[in-house]
């Protein structure tokens, strides 16, 4: 099969509900929002249709005028407190839905774009700290500091109603420089704070993502994963590895297919797929085990359980033995072992 041509770069594109949650958080303090939201390059009407996504530029825009408007550095900080479940479409719901914090970090890295492609998100453990990472795409338009602050306040007040409101992380780094007024964020995040970074990371005690969290519905959370997955099947967002999984998620239980074929039903070459998966420092076995050890968490977890037997076949395995010496590979643990755990 002959190598794909590639397509134009594509603009950043942000999600309209959580610009609705600005508009929302602006109207509420008396600013005329129509005036901004004109003045931003955006039509008013389009704000409050959901799943529509606007350019980066114009958004970015948007939340300039807004604190000039307000004269507010730590504008983020308090419009976070508007944000709800449907302000990260399905997202939001499958982050309250998890069953650890963990859990609940690992869907933002890979359903970030659902939200805007504007940064690239990890996870990562280092000698037990947790951090969550998001690096903005050099050269490019860049998210407003606000703006980021916003998305990054709204996960603390996630965490701290999931897990109670003493949850802090450990550290806060913010790309800003240090603010005129630190008081607010030093209010907020309760944690040391670093300004002028080059990536925003929220870092966390490893041990305190782990704890089970009362709320946890795995059965709830997948399904919202599935409609996420979905989504950005549909519009083609997100990075060759997450449409990857996404394609894996559904086709695993037919058997597993050979990374060409793979590559042809998301309209390249193997080779192609080999070289973009390499870019984004990862590769097709890396996603399969990465899907796999996910999807067996997820099935181990739901209530009524799925057999052992079940779970081989879901992700693709020919026996119980195969899935069994894999699901230890990845976990150091046998999955009987870790299902008694939860």
């Amino acid at each position: 099969m002959p190598e794909t041509v590639n397509h134009p770069v594509k603009t950043p594109t942000v999600l309209s509900s959580w610009t609705q949650v600005l508009v929302k958080a602006l109207r509420e303090r008396g600013v005329d929002t129509d005036r901004l939201v004109k003045a931003a390059g955006l039509d008013p009407d389009s704000v409050n249709v959901p799943d529509r996504r606007f350019p980066l530029q114009a958004t970015t825009r948007l939340w300039q005028l807004a604190v000039t408007e307000l004269d507010n550095e730590s504008l983020g900080l308090w419009v976070s407190r508007y944000s709800t479940h449907t302000s990260f479409h399905a997202l939001g719901y499958a982050f309250m839905a998890s069953r650890t914090l963990r859990d609940a970090m690992e869907r933002v890295v890979r359903y970030n774009s659902t939200v805007s492609d504007a940064a690239s998100v990890t996870f990562e453990d280092r000698s037990g700290r947790s951090l969550l990472s998001w690096s903005l795409h050099p050269g490019g338009q860049q998210p407003a500091f606000e703006a980021m602050e916003a998305v990054i306040a709204a996960i603390l007040r996630a965490c701290r109603r999931l897990s109670g409101p003493g949850f802090s992380p450990r550290r806060v780094q913010l790309l800003r420089p240090a603010p005129a007024d630190q008081a607010p964020f030093a209010e907020f995040f309760r944690c040391e704070l670093a300004f002028g970074g080059s990536v925003y990371v929220l870092e966390f005690d490893s041990g305190e993502l782990d704890r089970p969290l009362a709320a946890g519905n795995e059965d709830l959370a997948r399904t919202n994963d599935r409609a996420v997955e979905d989504y950005l099947a549909r519009l083609e967002l997100g990075t060759v590895a997450s449409r990857l999984r996404t394609l894996l998620a559904r086709q695993l239980p037919s058997g597993v297919l050979s990374h060409e074929e793979y590559a042809e039903m998301l309209g390249m070459s193997g080779r192609s797929l080999q070289r973009k998966l390499n870019q984004e420092s990862t590769s097709f076995n890396q996603v399969l085990g990465e899907t796999r050890c996910d999807l067996a968490r997820s099935y181990l977890a739901a209530q009524p359980r799925h057999s052992l037997a079940e779970i081989a076949f879901l992700l693709g395995f020919s026996d119980t033995s195969s899935f069994s010496r894999a699901f230890h590979r990845w976990t150091g643990k046998s999955p009987s072992r870790y299902a008694s755990a939860l």
